[in-house]
């Protein structure tokens, strides 16, 4: 997508977690990241990476890229592992066709995870409840916003974009991009099969909430959809199909201060 203007620098409020982390039973925890790392930081994610994982982030043009990659797997790993009890090193990964990661650690609890990234943040959603899909886009100007509205939104969200006053049109558009893309993430859908199959609000200054599945208000009435803010200048979003969660969200250590 075509952007606008970079955010100013990024800040973080949301608290460091519990030394003694526990997932308990309704609970969601999603964690937030800088990816703009120092040296120190990126060696130590740079050494837990997968040789697989290595690869990829040398495949990006980029050194910026290619350091954001290894932060946030590094990042993802380190996270894994406190709640697995597991060296990040030794966690590996399974791929869906649509290339969704899934643990491969066996448990009589699954560990469900999705990570998602954009610029300088990562966010990484973890529950033991049921498959779970976060996203997150740094809010911006997009030139082409209309044009992506006609073709990957439904015709009640394209008018409903249109009427935003220009001011709130950014918002407005990353609302629904980030309750959608999370959406498809929970379900492993792919964008271009289902993007205008699920309705969402909107609107800056109203509630995350499915309006329609598939055209079923009834088949939404089973998911959970969260508005995130985890950083000046960005938007997020939870989905599960689970309802009455308790969502906790948390910033990686250097995020709180340490």
């Amino acid at each position: 997508m075509a952007e606008g203007p970079i955010a100013p620098d990024l800040n973080l409020n949301w608290p460091a977690p519990p030394s003694a982390l526990f997932l308990g039973l309704r609970e969601v925890h999603v964690w937030g990241t800088i990816l703009n790392s120092g040296p120190d930081r990126l060696g130590r994610y740079a050494s837990i990476l997968s040789e697989d994982e290595k690869k990829r982030a040398a495949r990006f043009r980029f050194e910026r890229d290619q350091n954001r990659f290894t932060v946030a797997r590094g990042f993802l790993r380190t996270v894994l592992g406190r709640y697995l009890k597991m060296d990040p090193a030794e966690i590996t990964f399974s791929y869906s066709d649509r290339g969704k990661p899934a643990l491969n650690a066996p448990s009589s609890n699954p560990l469900h995870f999705n990570l998602s990234h954009s610029h300088d943040l990562a966010l990484l959603a973890v529950t033991e409840i049921c498959p779970v899909g976060v996203d997150v886009e740094q809010i911006r100007t997009l030139r082409d916003a209309d044009a992506i509205a006609d073709r990957f939104f439904s015709e009640r969200e394209s008018s409903a974009l249109r009427a935003l006053p220009p001011e709130q049109k950014p918002i407005g558009f990353f609302n629904l991009w980030t309750r959608k893309e999370a959406w498809l993430k929970a379900t492993g859908e792919g964008i271009s099969d289902s993007l205008d199959k699920v309705e969402v609000s909107l609107h800056p200054h109203e509630p995350a909430k499915f309006l329609g599945l598939f055209g079923k208000a009834e088949t939404a009435a089973g998911w959970t959809l969260v508005d995130l803010a985890p950083g000046t200048g960005y938007k997020g979003a939870l989905a599960l199909e689970a309802n009455d969660i308790n969502l906790k969200c948390w910033a990686e250590g250097i995020l709180a201060g340490k």
